[in-house]
């Protein structure tokens, strides 16, 4: 029986039961976790540093939290997946490689940010410094397109999802979860979305480890990796993998593998560096710990897409020896369904429930994350920088929740027009890279490269994208000979757009740049001034003076943290500090080196000798990877629950004092 002919195995009511019920709990108890904060902590919420950039001061544990959280969105979870379950074991493998660079590679730039624009809020604020209002506008529209796809690909993923396995209407999940969301988003701001990027993160892991669990060693179907090779090898004889090694599933030997391989590390790039999100928590992060932070988190969550595609996308290809195992539509495949199905005829209606609430964790998380860096872009770099220079730090609150409201209603309604138009959750990864990898140079070397000029940045971003589009649209029509939504999603034409991005961004950018150097003077980017925590008030004679006398600075659009008194600012501390530079060199060459070393051994040293040989896995060899798969997953876990609580011990012990104090 076809999935779309299967009744759903929960009713509908469950489906609402969790988007609005535990939407709503999870909202309440966030705000109480808000409360909390801004009753008995240094933190205050309604500061625009604290609001926006969680007053910088965020340590290592809380930010590879946030990191693997809003990383894991129902793309991870579901798309990794349907890799392993179209091409086999590669496939997970290289969607994790995909992301994991790019998160480890932050680590390398992030040392950069604090060097060189620890001041900053946003990436667009920086290319203002450097580039003026030209290199502004590109970047920001790098971002906001980033922020627009990434969005509607959460939801399109969770909405499948709930719609699935409940019956409920797919269009009303588009528009209900991310309104519960934005209610706790809009109230803590982005220390808010750590501690429930913390939080849903834990659930998220304990229940995939249980699937894991369920999967290779108890299940009656399945219940050991070698039953499941057994299984593989089974249905390799009637639907082999094209252009894999014996049409096997248990093989590295794959060249849709291989050419998936390129485009999942092109659109990591893209998406990492577009994203708001991953600049949000690379600035907030404290100094001394980001870059340990960013590697932290993408070794960490390479292990979810690893086991998504390890234990549920090969689950999914190996029931179908099962005669009653639903038949999966193409369209099923694409929206991500394998591996519903297969956690569906595992567990039964354990396994729907839990799937459910896996999918609306992991949603959440990383909605919670996109509107909070989509409002610090639309109030910093539209409302603050073109429509109302002198604004407040209160002003920026405010409005920062406005947007982030609007973001949430923005969201759905893009991700129902992609709905109503076919476009699926694996349509939208293929053309992720296509749209925002042309920005990956012009927006790393914004920070690293003193030599990059205006015209290299705009030209890099905005050209490259254009010649992606142009490319990928006449790829599909060569493949497929006309353009359509299939023949757009074609591997061949989402390579190609994806390839081209990245190569003009780079040769467009560094091209110019070395034609006419800039020689940009970081010092002008250090210095760079932050919204006033105090208000200010207009004399009669012009001048103006904050609320204890302090005059304001000459520049028209901030008054500079310098001119306030310590305890106005709670970010102050961080931000004036003086920075040890050679301190943040080290860590930075530390980290190149690291990295480096990582990215040898995931994309050359591992899968490249398994590749190349003529050899599908034995039962032993992968019995061997699900133990590394177990392993790497419970030291998720312990990077993602346990260090947070070891580095927030004693905080959290001073607010529990305080509160049992308070009470008695």
């Amino acid at each position: 029986m076809a999935v779309s002919d299967s009744p759903p195995p929960l009713p509908q009511a469950v489906g609402y039961a969790v988007v609005l019920g535990l939407g709503i709990v999870f909202a309440l108890a966030m705000n109480v976790t808000t409360w909390i904060q801004a009753r008995f902590s240094k933190y205050k919420p309604n500061s625009a540093s604290e609001f926006s950039a969680a007053s910088r001061s965020l340590k290592t544990g809380l930010v590879v939290a946030g990191i693997v959280s809003s990383w894991t969105w129902s793309l991870t979870l579901l798309q990794s997946a349907t890799q392993s379950y179209e091409m086999g074991v590669s496939g997970g493998w290289w969607y994790a490689v995909g992301g994991t660079l790019q998160i480890a590679i932050f680590s390398v730039i992030a040392s950069k940010v604090k060097m060189n624009a620890n001041r900053a809020t946003t990436f667009p604020e920086v290319a203002y410094a450097r580039f003026g209002t030209a290199g502004h506008l590109s970047f920001l529209w790098c971002g906001l397109i980033c922020n627009a796809i990434v969005s509607s690909c959460i939801l399109l993923g969770g909405g499948a999802v709930v719609s699935t396995l409940t019956g409920m209407n797919e269009y009303a999940a588009l528009f209900l979860i991310p309104m519960g969301v934005a209610v706790y988003v809009a109230t803590g701001g982005l220390r808010a979305t750590f501690i429930s990027d913390a939080t849903h993160t834990f659930f998220l892991l304990a229940i995939l480890l249980y699937f894991c669990f369920e999967v290779f060693c108890v299940s009656d179907v399945i219940g050991s990796p070698r039953k499941l090779s057994e299984l593989l090898e089974a249905v390799a004889k009637t639907t082999p993998v094209d252009g894999n090694y014996q049409g096997s599933y248990l093989t590295f030997r794959s060249r849709p593998g291989a050419i998936f391989a390129v485009q999942s590390i092109i659109t990591g790039f893209g998406l990492v560096m577009c994203d708001q999100g991953y600049w949000s928590r690379a600035i907030a992060s404290n100094p001394a710990t980001t870059a340990r932070a960013y590697f932290l988190g993408g070794f960490a969550w390479f292990s979810i897409p690893f086991a998504c595609g390890t234990a549920l996308g090969l689950t999914a290809r190996a029931l179908e020896t099962q005669p009653d195992f639903p038949v999966l539509s193409s369209t099923d495949v694409s929206a991500g369904l394998a591996a519903v199905e297969a956690v569906n005829y595992v567990l039964g209606t354990a396994g729907s429930v839990l799937m459910l609430l896996l999918i609306f964790l992991s949603v959440t998380s990383a909605l919670s994350g996109e509107m909070i860096a989509t409002s610090t872009l639309l109030s910093y770099d539209v409302y603050r920088h073109y429509f109302r220079p002198r604004a407040t730090s209160k002003q920026i609150v405010d409005t920062s929740r406005i947007f982030i409201v609007f973001w949430g209603v923005f969201a759905g309604s893009l991700a129902s027009v992609f709905k109503l138009a076919g476009i699926t959750l694996g349509w939208l990864f293929y053309f992720l890279g296509v749209a925002t990898a042309s920005g990956v140079f012009p927006i790393a070397l914004t920070f690293l490269w003193k030599d990059l000029n205006r015209e290299g940045a705009v030209a890099g971003s905005i050209l490259g994208m254009f010649l992606a589009l142009i490319v990928w649209l006449a790829t599909a029509r060569a493949v497929g000979g006309e353009i359509t939504v299939d023949t757009l999603s074609n591997q061949w034409a989402s390579f190609a757009g994806g390839a081209t991005a990245i190569i003009s961004g780079g040769v467009l950018s560094i091209t110019l740049s070395l034609l006419r150097p800039a020689n940009f003077d970081w010092e002008k980017t250090r210095n760079l001034t932050v919204v006033k925590e105090v208000e200010i008030d207009e004399d009669r004679d012009g001048s103006s003076f904050s609320s204890n006398g302090v005059e304001k600075k000459s520049d028209p659009l901030i008054i500079d943290v310098d001119s306030l008194p310590r305890s106005t600012n709670d970010a102050a501390g961080i931000l004036d500090a003086k920075l040890d530079m050679t301190v943040l060199e080290k860590t930075f060459k530390r980290y190149t080196l690291i990295f480096g070393f990582l990215a040898l051994i995931i994309t050359i040293i591992i899968p490249v000798p398994l590749g190349a040989a003529p050899y599908v896995f034995s039962p032993r060899f992968f019995a061997g990877i699900v133990g590394v798969m177990f392993i790497w997953l419970l030291f998720a876990a312990f990077l993602v629950v346990i260090l947070p609580i070891l580095e927030s011990r004693r905080a959290l012990w001073k607010i529990i004092l305080q509160v049992v104090k308070r009470r008695y």
